[in-house]
């Protein structure tokens, strides 16, 4: 029987900005592919860094200073993985900050995704694995999917709770094949927002929003946005949450804000996934009062080890990165738009 194993190292930025994943995992193949997450670090955001990415986000002519920085960053991530860890590998698949998503106009860009990452590390580098999809006509995005599919498919369906909350529903079983997936609606993009403002990183177990008011007002305006209507597959980006998603909630106050912007998640996200058997995953699922607000409207959800709650995604573009080294399909063009499983991402050697 053929058999392989590989180490891989997979790094995960997303758009809440707080902070980059850095798991290292075994994958081997045998009949089918397992994995084995074997270290798993958390690295905070770069204060200076963080707040040229969020500006970033509204002035591209700092796209090229933001490269540099964040391949800077990144270089520092991975040499101290190599440093701390006691597993060796020779592969990394980063995802990059994204800046800007616009797949309707073919535009997606991932920061800091460069050359020189793989050359100062000695690293075999693969990254910016959205825009082949796009340039296909795709979405660029959900990418997780093809993981859920091929590393979790004992569920049903598994939601992601990040800066954004994805989706990947089975069909039935997530090992039978991914019927749908897509992005519901924004989660830590906006509740960090008003923690912030109340002078927290984040609401921890959802303290603050559990002691807000909801303003049935505002969530009627929420639930009616145009996005919710909008048949799949469909993304979100940080500047829809800017010009649409923020103004019907920024003059709340803060702990309603983040009252009423939970119930709106929950409700959003229970309405997708029904009572299916589902995987949460992501920041979001440390937010004990959404958990709450999810199961009381009829959520089946089913949270594993803290670990991998952070992992996942992290792990799932180490996966992109093996299966892209060999030449395999990992994405799966029938969620993301462009039709057609595809193997993406640019590969840069040392």
């Amino acid at each position: 029987m053929y058999e392989a194993t590989r180490n891989v190292l997979g790094l995960m930025s997303g758009t809440s900005l707080d902070g980059m994943d850095a798991a290292l995992v075994r994958f081997k193949e045998e009949e089918t592919l397992r994995f084995e997450l074997l270290d798993f670090y958390h690295f905070p955001y770069p204060k200076a860094l963080k707040i040229l990415a969020e500006k970033a986000f509204f002035d591209r002519n700092l796209l090229t200073e933001l490269d540099e920085r964040f391949a800077d960053w990144t270089i520092e991530v991975i040499k101290s993985v190599q440093s701390r860890s006691a597993h060796t590998f020779n592969i990394v698949g980063s995802h990059g900050q994204t800046v800007f998503h616009h797949p309707a106009q073919k535009s997606t860009v991932q920061a800091g995704n460069l050359p020189r990452i793989a050359t100062e590390t000695g690293y075999t580098l693969v990254t910016n694995f959205r825009m082949q999809d796009v340039l296909l006509g795709g979405q660029g995005a959900p990418l997780v999917p093809f993981g859920d599919h091929r590393l979790f498919g004992e569920y049903e369906a598994a939601l992601n709770l990040g800066g954004f909350g994805n989706v990947s529903i089975g069909q039935p079983y997530l090992r039978d094949g991914v019927k749908e997936a897509f992005d519901v609606c924004p989660v830590n993009r906006v509740l960090n927002v008003f923690a912030n403002e109340l002078g927290h990183e984040y609401d921890h177990n959802g303290d603050c929003a559990r002691k807000g008011r909801i303003n049935s007002w505002v969530l009627e305006e929420l639930d009616s946005l145009a996005f919710y209507e909008q048949s799949a597959p469909k993304s979100l980006g940080s500047e829809w949450v800017e010009d649409v998603f923020l103004p019907l909630v920024d003059y709340l106050d803060h702990k309603d804000a983040l009252a009423t912007v939970v119930e709106h998640i929950a409700g959003q996200i229970t309405e997708v996934l029904g009572s299916r058997k589902t995987l949460v995953t992501g920041g979001g699922a440390f937010n004990g009062y959404l958990m709450q607000r999810m199961q009381l409207r009829g959520a089946n959800i089913h949270i594993p080890e803290k670990q991998l709650v952070e992992a996942k995604e992290a792990v799932i573009f180490a996966l992109l990165a093996h299966e892209r080294i060999l030449g395999k399909p990992n994405v799966i063009g029938t969620t993301t738009g462009s039709g057609i499983w595809h193997s993406s991402g640019c590969i840069f050697q040392p």
